[in-house]
């Protein structure tokens, strides 16, 4: 089969293009040109963290000295660390804070308290993926004045939802006083006239909410992390139908968490996340429980 269309084999003479080997020669300068082309445009794309590759990713990582973990780290990530680290220069304010927690976290996804009176700083936001959570802390530990304590304090936002649906039987008799066919038919049955209320009229009130709240509340006696260790040290709130668990967790307990559970007083599991959360400075960890009526369209 003869091939004409190969870029190479344009340049040459009809009568040439016939020769399977002068075709065998233009595929494989084909080939080679499409990997040179990549290759000029790999180069290109590396002058930008935004488009670098993975080799390019790990010689500026290793010029930084950081150790990369291609197990847990996406390459957008590491892309970003490596703008973080060029980018972080004086002079440092919590304008300047915010702005790199956007960058690493994500806009709304984070929240910051500083408590002057004990010169501490915390740093708020979701537990369930904190690949950048060792990043934040080279960052925070490297602008923050040397006299503030920064705490990272990851939540689980997890729920209780509540409805209510209302069905309505009607009973049958089958039999009048005195026409009484014994076995023919049953004295009377149930007959189902559907429901007459459905949880998208919502009908569960306020202070169910909070009493349900409540015993949330006080069935939880402690947590567990790593389904090894057991943490009996929570503070618990019950603000009108939302719930807060907070316990502290520091690096000698555990580096690196990956499950976070709560108990009840027989040890069962009321709930269970995996995370992601490397401890290197003290964690706070905080579960969100909001108990609300189900959304539900009926549909």
């Amino acid at each position: 089969m003869y091939r004409f269309d190969l870029p190479s084999c344009q340049f040459l003479p009809e009568w040439y293009r016939r020769i399977k080997d002068f075709q065998e020669v233009c595929r494989v300068q084909s080939i080679d040109f499409d990997t040179l082309s990549d290759d000029f445009n790999a180069v290109a794309d590396s002058w930008f963290f935004p488009a670098m590759d993975v080799s390019s990713v790990q010689q500026w990582e290793q010029s930084l000295g950081i150790l990369a973990n291609p197990q847990t780290e996406t390459l957008e990530f590491r892309r970003a660390r490596l703008i973080n680290r060029l980018s972080t220069r004086p002079p440092f304010t919590l304008t300047f804070l915010y702005q790199k927690l956007d960058e690493l976290i994500g806009p709304g996804q984070w929240e910051v308290n500083v408590d002057y009176a004990n010169y501490t700083l915390y740093i708020k936001s979701s537990a369930i993926d904190q690949s950048y959570a060792i990043e934040v802390s080279y960052t925070v530990n490297r602008i923050k004045p040397a006299h503030i304590v920064y705490i990272n304090q990851p939540f689980l936002a997890e729920g209780l939802a509540l409805d209510e649906t209302v069905n309505l039987t009607k009973t049958i008799y089958h039999y009048k006083l005195g026409a009484w066919g014994l076995g023919i038919l049953p004295f009377a049955s149930a007959d189902s006239q559907g429901a007459i209320v459905i949880p998208s009229q919502k009908t569960v009130q306020q202070q169910f909410l909070n009493d349900t709240a409540a015993f949330v509340g006080s069935n939880i006696v402690s947590a567990r992390i790593n389904e090894d260790t057991i943490i009996s040290n929570l503070t618990k709130t019950t603000t009108s139908n939302v719930v807060k668990v907070q316990y502290s967790v520091t690096a000698a307990e555990t580096t690196l968490i990956t499950q976070l559970e709560l108990l009840n007083a027989k040890s069962e599991t009321l709930t269970s996340a995996p995370v992601y959360i490397p401890v290197a400075d003290p964690v706070i960890l905080e579960h969100i429980i909001p108990v609300q009526e189900a959304i539900n369209s009926g549909n």
